[in-house]
């Protein structure tokens, strides 16, 4: 890649350049490595989507020694089951279905190269379909009827103390 190149694609200044370039900088190796790259791969790497919101999603809140990898992610969405995935692996599913759009399936399943069935059927058996707001989406996504369980109607249902305390608050008819 020539120096104009670097510059074009990399947005790196040419006095900066020129700076590496010189035997006694301590970025010296640096413009070595950028000179011997071949330019049309790195219009390519450039070019390509950048996929980083996905781990930024699944790793979001979550300590460095058990962040997720590319390949936990790739194993947990190769399983076919919620029910056989380790509590790890189900917090990746959590994360991917409470936080993730639909539209974003197609790009997941490229980038993690696993199978969008695979998907559906952990999402079939994880109780995600319960929840009003995430079933709705991946129900309509993967083309599924409704679940009766999450057209319940809400029951108040108050702990007996709560409820005693509203009891006695209420007037009392004579």
């Amino acid at each position: 890649m020539t120096q104009a190149q670097i510059t074009q694609y990399l947005e790196i200044p040419l006095t900066t350049l020129n700076d590496w370039k010189k035997k006694n900088s301590n970025r010296s190796k640096l413009y070595e490595l950028l000179i011997n790259l071949d330019a049309k791969e790195v219009q390519h790497i450039i070019r390509k989507k950048n996929n980083h919101r996905f781990f930024h999603i699944l790793n979001r809140n979550i300590h460095n020694d058990s962040k997720c990898t590319f390949e936990d992610i790739k194993n947990a969405f190769s399983k076919k089951d919620y029910h056989a995935a380790t509590i790890k692996e189900q917090t990746i599913y959590a994360k991917f279905f409470k936080e993730l759009e639909p539209a974003e399936l197609e790009e997941f399943a490229q980038t993690f190269n696993v199978s969008k069935r695979d998907i559906k059927s952990i999402y079939i058996s994880s109780p995600f379909r319960q929840l009003i707001g995430v079933a709705h989406a991946w129900d309509k996504r993967f083309r599924l009827t409704k679940v009766d369980n999450y057209n319940i109607e809400n029951k108040n249902i108050l702990p007996t103390a709560l409820q005693n305390i509203l009891n006695r608050k209420q007037p009392t008819h004579v």
